[in-house]
């Protein structure tokens, strides 16, 4: 028997701290209105908030369930050159063989027809190998690649859509499952997953034009915003001049680009810092830093920056100016400061599109180069795009050129010098891995392989309530059932089981929040289930010290020898069934995968719940000598 039970209160303490630390941003949420939600949006609290909820799934939240399949025989037919009649007739036999029969893998069929056929393949897919077997290859990899791209533009896609968690997977080869809880507008859900995303090259303008919008759009922000509307907005900002001059000095973060792209560098002038006393005055200038004369802007101002700039006369103001504001794609870590976004002012209009791109691909440097041996991306476009790129290159020598894709800027180097031949060389990324994300990124513009939607749901939000309500219903039925049982059954052993119950859903709920876990229809089950599995594990203890105490030992023996028996038992019980939901995570997809999680990390805690909070308070009323136990 243990003496000194310090320790495990310090235990089961910290543990019941952080679950309700944890599930406290859950909770609040839920509480929250509508107005609430808004005016925590515009002060940036709620991303931070939502960030540490329990979400819902679709099941229960309601939204869309989209199947996507890439068009193989497309990607094929494109990626083919000096088609003929001959080709296309046997490109279409395959295809019908492909869809008539979609178990079987489509360039095993594309291998079977090629071999009895008379058709020289190696003519129409000469870059992709001098034989049959290094073509399929070699076609096997560009389609997986083209997936891959999908999947990137699906994301940015989504992202922007504003949906929360959405789940985006593959299925096999060929498929993407899209889950969007939340969404009821179908018709633009559905525009939005079958577009094609767009790269664009535009110029940034220089720092005279940047300094003067932005002192436009103040006087007009000023008057168009109220005071009280503002101070809302800003009220979050850490304005500090002394950080901006500092982070303005530095010299470190520079965007290299060899031999084409120099240093990054926009310098803009000392009038658009940011002067705290001024800030209703310059709403924009006060939620504006600057890093290297680049423009900043704290993640947690992002969504007012992007409120001030879609007022209507700055809307208006900017259209007239032939420019737009654009942010970087990623937030980034400026010293002890926090995380930022970039802020891009460009031209309107794009010097040219990623349509022009042809081919990108990530390497590492040549020999006899400045970029020997470091990751690079390599830029093929077509006799247009080189002609245009040879032109915007050439005559504006020193400018900076922004990277943009689906509006956000993904870079923006300076031009070093006049690009011919539409071949250009992108240096300056971190590690291989880096430079192979730019990459598909950049072949993103022109998706090689056209997505079809193939199965479509929408589940209503009245439907998911009916579902969050039946759900939380026969958890509650199911506790009050079971909770009554063991009161009746084991008397205030019963009592104790109870609080080890209500402990192990409070933790299982505690751990999927801490996890950013999605709870789906399923979970609720596994949720469930769970609640027998730790009710499983009291009665085989409680059973055991009944057997211990006919033996006519004390109480106080009979708790410890029960659990000592009791302990292999329930571990071996539970092992299979943590496999088997191990299993089920791995290989399931969507609610599956929530049933696994919740079950997985159910049966672990539940196990911890019975052996170790159950024994814990059985020690406790134990501790003094008492003759009886009622159970």
């Amino acid at each position: 028997m243990k003496n000194n039970l310090t320790p495990r209160y310090l235990v089961i303490l910290v543990i019941l701290g952080w679950s309700f630390y944890t599930l406290w941003p859950s909770i609040r949420y839920q509480t929250l209105s509508p107005e609430d939600k808004e005016s925590l949006r515009e002060q940036g609290k709620l991303s931070k908030i939502e960030s540490r909820v329990i979400r819902q799934g679709l099941d229960l939240k309601g939204g869309m369930f989209i199947a996507l399949e890439a068009d193989i025989p497309a990607l094929v037919k494109n990626l083919a050159t000096n088609r003929n009649e001959k080709f296309d007739n046997l490109l279409s036999e395959i295809t019908y063989d492909f869809k008539s029969d979609q178990s079987v893998n489509f360039f095993d069929i594309f291998k079977n027809k090629v071999q009895n056929s008379n058709i020289k393949i190696v003519r129409y897919f000469h870059e992709y190998g001098s034989n049959l077997e290094d073509i399929i290859i070699a076609l096997e990899e560009e389609t997986e690649d083209s997936i891959n791209r999908v999947l990137e533009i699906l994301q940015n896609r989504i992202d922007q859509f504003g949906v929360a968690e959405p789940t985006i997977q593959k299925q096999g080869k060929y498929r993407i499952l899209v889950e969007l809880a939340g969404v009821q507008d179908s018709d633009r859900a559905r525009a939005l997953l079958q577009s094609t995303a767009l790269l664009e090259f535009y110029l940034v303008k220089n720092s005279a034009a940047t300094n003067e919008i932005i002192v436009q759009l103040d006087n007009i922000l000023k008057k168009a915003v109220s005071s009280e509307d503002l101070e809302n907005l800003i009220s979050e900002s850490d304005i500090d001049n002394e950080t901006n001059n500092k982070n303005q000095s530095s010299n470190d973060n520079v965007t290299t680009v060899d031999e084409i792209f120099g240093e990054t560098g926009l310098a803009i002038s000392d009038s658009s810092e940011v002067i705290s006393d001024l800030a209703i005055d310059s709403p924009l200038q006060s939620l504006i830093e600057f890093v290297q004369g680049d423009m900043v802007v704290k993640s947690k101002n992002l969504y007012a920056t992007q409120k001030l700039l879609s007022e209507e006369g700055a809307k208006l103001k900017l259209k007239s100016s032939n420019g737009q504001f654009l942010f970087s794609n990623n937030s980034e870590q400026l010293g002890s400061s926090g995380e930022y976004f970039r802020l891009y002012y460009l031209e309107s209009l794009p010097e040219l599109t990623g349509g022009v791109v042809e081919k990108a691909k990530a390497n590492l440097g040549s020999l006899g180069g400045g970029s020997a041996g470091m990751p690079v991306v390599s830029l093929d476009m077509n006799s247009e795009g080189a002609k245009t790129w040879s032109r915007v290159t050439g005559a504006n020598i020193g400018q900076r050129i922004a990277i943009v894709l689906d509006n956000k800027v993904h870079m923006a180097p300076n031009i070093r010098e006049k690009i011919p031949g539409g071949r250009t060389q992108i240096e300056g990324f971190a590690d291989i891995n880096e430079a192979k994300d730019i990459a598909i990124i950049l072949r993103a513009g022109a998706l090689p392989a056209p997505v079809n939607i193939v199965e479509e749901r929408t589940v209503g939000p009245s439907l998911g309530a009916d579902s969050i309500s039946k759900g939380q219903k026969s958890i509650l039925i199911g506790l009050v059932i079971v909770f009554v049982f063991m009161l009746i059954y084991y008397k205030a052993s019963g009592a104790i089981a109870n609080f080890a119950l209500i402990w192990n859903i409070v933790l299982i709920l505690a751990v999927l929040s801490s996890l950013g876990a999605t709870l789906t229809l399923p979970g609720i089950a596994g949720l469930i289930l769970t609640v027998g599995m730790c009710i499983d594990s009291n009665v085989i203890i409680f059973e055991r010290i009944r057997e211990e105490l006919s033996k006519g030992k004390t109480p106080k023996s009979a708790i410890e020898a029960g659990y000592n028996r009791a302990i292999t038992t329930i571990i071996d019980a539970n092992l299979t069934t943590v496999i088997a939901s191990l299993v089920l995570y791995q290989f399931g997809t969507g609610p599956i995968k929530g049933f696994a999680t919740v079950l997985f990390w159910g049966i672990l805690i539940s196990m911890f719940t019975a052996v170790y909070v159950t024994r814990t308070i059985f020690y406790t009323i134990t501790k003094k000598s008492i003759k009886t136990l009622s159970i």
